[in-house]
C-alpha cells in the first residue's frame, strides 16, 4: 500500500500536464487549409496548417520546426476507401451504410453501432504518434442528409451530440485539441467538449454569426471560403465584423495551399470592427436604446445586439454540395443540406490520397 499513493499520485500529474499541454487556440489565429496537396513550408505564413493525419510524422515535425502548429483531418462520420484501416471498419456488421451521394469513394457509418469507437480511438492514436497538435473530425452531420433519414432507424440530433461529445473527451484524454466541423446546429449544446472550430463559406449563408459565444469564451473558429476574394467580399464584410474569426480564402475550390489570409480593417475598410463575439446576422437590425441621467442632461447609448439562432448545419470539409470535407484527393465543394429555414450548402474538399 505505502506504494500505492505515490503511483496514484504520479499518474495524476501525468494527466494533469497532458491536459494543460493541450493546444488551445485562440481568436484570430491565422490558419491555412491543405488537404490533398503539399505545403511548401518555406511559402507558408499561417500559424496553424489543416493536413490530413496521413501525412507523414516527418513533414509534421517540419511544420512543428517552422513554428507552426498542425491539425490533422480525418471523417469520423464516413469511411473513405483509401484508409489504411479501412478493412477493419468493413468487418463490423451493420457500421458502414449507403454512399455519400456524389461521392463513390465514400460511406455513411451509423456511429451508433458497437465496434466503431475502438476504430476512432486509434485514429486519434496515430494523430498523437505522429505529434499532431490537433485533430479536426469530418461528417457529423448525417442527422441531416435524407439518405440516412430513409433509415429504418434514422440517426437523430440527440444521438449526434451524444457522439460529438465522446469524441471530445476520448481527443481530451490523448492530449489532442479537437475541431467540430460545421454542423453549426449543435455548437452550442458541444462547444464545451471542443478546443476550436472549422467553418466552410458561412459568409454565404450569413450564419457566421451563429459562432459569437464560441469565438466569446476564447476559443478560435477557422473558416474557410471557395471561388476567391472578389466575388465573396462583400459577403466576408457583412459577416465577419465584430466576430472574431480567422479566414482563409482560396481562388477555387480546392484546397491548395495559395490562398488569402483575409484582413478586415485592410478589404473592408475603416468600418470594420476587429471586436471578437459581437457580430450581428447581415440584415438583421440592433437596437438603440436611450439612457437619460436625472442629474446631468447627458444621454448615453446603449446597443443591444439581438442575434437569432438557427438551427442549421454545414458540415465537413469535402465537398460543396453537401458538406465541404477534405482529404486527400482533389478538393472539390459540394453542398450539405440543413433543415432548418432553407438549403445550406457545404463545400467539400475530396481527397487525393497523397502521402508526404
Amino acid at each position: 500500500m505505502k506504494f500505492l499513493y505515490p503511483t496514484i499520485a504520479l499518474c495524476s500529474l501525468l494527466f494533469v500536464n497532458n491536459v494543460e499541454a493541450r493546444w488551445k487556440p485562440t481568436p484570430k489565429t491565422t490558419w491555412n487549409y491543405v488537404l490533398g496537396h503539399d505545403v511548401n513550408i518555406s511559402l507558408e505564413t499561417a500559424k496553424a496548417v489543416d493536413i490530413d493525419v496521413r501525412k507523414s510524422a516527418e513533414k509534421i515535425q517540419k511544420l512543428h520546426d517552422a513554428g507552426i502548429k498542425v491539425i490533422c483531418y480525418f471523417s469520423a462520420g464516413t469511411l473513405e476507401d483509401f484508409r489504411d484501416d479501412y478493412d477493419q471498419y468493413m468487418k463490423v456488421k451493420g457500421l458502414v451504410k449507403e454512399v455519400y451521394d456524389d461521392w463513390p469513394d465514400e460511406r455513411w457509418l451509423d456511429f451508433r453501432v458497437e465496434g466503431l469507437k475502438p476504430l476512432i480511438t486509434n485514429r486519434m492514436k496515430v494523430a498523437v504518434s505522429k505529434k499532431c497538435d490537433g485533430i479536426e473530425v469530418d461528417n457529423l452531420d448525417a442527422y441531416q442528409m435524407d439518405v440516412v433519414k430513409k433509415w429504418k432507424n434514422p440517426i437523430t440530433k440527440a444521438e449526434t451530440i451524444k457522439f460529438a461529445k465522446w469524441l471530445g473527451s476520448t481527443a481530451h484524454s490523448l492530449g489532442l485539441s479537437i475541431g467540430l466541423k460545421n454542423v453549426v446546429g449543435i455548437i452550442d449544446d458541444v462547444a464545451d467538449y471542443y478546443d476550436f472550430a472549422i467553418n466552410e463559406e458561412c459568409a454565404n449563408h450569413n450564419e457566421c454569426y451563429l459562432y459569437n459565444n464560441f469565438l466569446k469564451s476564447g476559443k478560435a473558429v477557422f473558416g474557410v471560403t471557395y471561388k476567391g476574394l472578389a466575388k465573396n467580399k462583400k459577403d466576408l464584410c457583412n459577416n465577419l465584423s465584430g466576430l472574431g474569426m480567422s479566414m482563409i480564402v482560396k481562388e477555387g475550390s480546392k484546397l491548395v495551399q495559395e490562398g488569402i489570409i483575409f484582413d478586415g480593417k485592410a478589404q473592408c475598410g475603416s468600418s470594420f470592427s476587429n471586436a471578437v463575439g459581437v457580430a450581428v446576422k447581415p440584415g438583421s437590425k440592433s437596437t438603440t436604446k436611450k439612457v437619460t441621467t436625472s442629474t446631468k442632461k447627458v444621454s448615453s447609448t446603449k446597443k443591444t445586439t439581438k442575434t437569432t439562432k438557427t438551427t442549421k448545419k454545414v458540415t465537413t470539409t469535402k465537398k460543396v454540395t453537401k458538406t465541404v470535407k477534405p482529404s486527400t484527393k482533389n478538393t472539390t465543394t459540394k453542398a450539405a443540406a440543413s433543415k432548418v429555414v432553407k438549403v445550406v450548402k457545404k463545400v467539400v474538399t475530396k481527397k487525393v490520397v497523397k502521402k508526404n
